[in-house]
């Protein structure tokens, strides 16, 4: 009877893991797939070709490394919900870090983006056309804003419209900025207009906005300053209070409640410290 069932346990050992883990890797990795698929499309190619190489491993990689921790680092009796809170965070990570280098690539192309109007004004008054003149902000300028024109100057030469490939500029890099200058480019082709004094105003314009953008930065900096300042206290006085008294915090780390609690001291620092950084930011409009 012994051999009948250990027969049958190796047999169903066998079977899953010849068609049960193939079957559930295979699930995970088009579930994966999926999720990098429609951020590909969320993004609209706001991203370029390395960070998409940077994102897509965490994909795969953080579900199973964050839960794989959460499962050794929670108590015993809540290993489950630890493992649990993990790929939860592992899911949500790397969306988080698409989202911050699409901000990164962003703000890098409206810094740039006086610099290609100069060039574009220039152009104009030189005798070239606009899609020339897009051309030399793609030659002279540096990423992204090289990029971005050529796939704008690309998408014009398969067909696509000046005014569509322009629209999905902006939904690429939406600002105030961008929208002023399309909206003067679009206006000036139905219309006409002198495209040369209207792109030296939008610079000026761009211009006087990032003074009052700085100067609102300044006004804020007190409150950031108090968000590092908070946030830092708690962990010194641990450092120090651990240091002269070692056993002092001993229940916090030996116990499952004061795990718990630890655990949820440092959720509430979190939330804390983000509310504290929220306040004293100033949203661009």
């Amino acid at each position: 009877m012994l051999f009948v069932i250990t027969l049958l346990i190796f047999l169903a050992v066998s079977l899953f893991t010849f068609f049960g883990v193939p079957f559930i890797v295979s699930t995970y990795v088009d579930l994966n797939k999926n999720r990098a698929n429609k951020l590909v499309a969320d993004m609209d190619r706001s991203l370029m070709q390395d960070d998409f190489k940077r994102i897509l491993p965490l994909y795969f990689l953080a579900p199973i490394v964050l839960g794989g921790l959460g499962f050794y680092f929670s108590p015993e009796r809540y290993q489950f919900y630890g493992m649990l809170a993990g790929m939860v965070v592992g899911i949500i990570l790397p969306r988080f870090y698409a989202g911050m280098l699409v901000t990164r690539r962003r703000e890098l192309f409206n810094a740039q983006l006086v610099d290609s109007l100069m060039i574009m004004s220039s152009s104009f008054r030189g005798g070239l056309s606009l899609i020339q003149s897009m051309e030399a902000v793609a030659e002279e300028m540096p990423e992204p804003i090289r990029q971005e024109f050529s796939i704008v100057l690309g998408e014009n030469k398969m067909g696509v419209t000046m005014d569509e490939a322009l629209n999905r500029l902006y939904r690429r890099m939406p600002s105030p900025s961008m929208q002023q200058m399309i909206s003067a480019i679009l206006l000036a082709r139905e219309t006409g207009g002198n495209l040369p004094v209207i792109f030296t105003r939008i610079v000026q314009n761009i211009r006087e906005r990032k003074k009052v953008e700085e100067s609102l930065a300044v006004l804020t900096v007190q409150g950031k300053i108090q968000a590092f300042v908070m946030s830092g206290l708690p962990v010194a006085f641990f450092l120090m209070v651990n240091t002269t008294n070692p056993g002092y915090f001993q229940t916090m780390t030996t116990t499952d409640t004061g795990r718990m609690l630890l655990l949820l001291c440092l959720g509430l620092w979190v939330v804390g410290t983000f509310l504290i950084l929220k306040i004293s930011s100033f949203k661009d409009v």
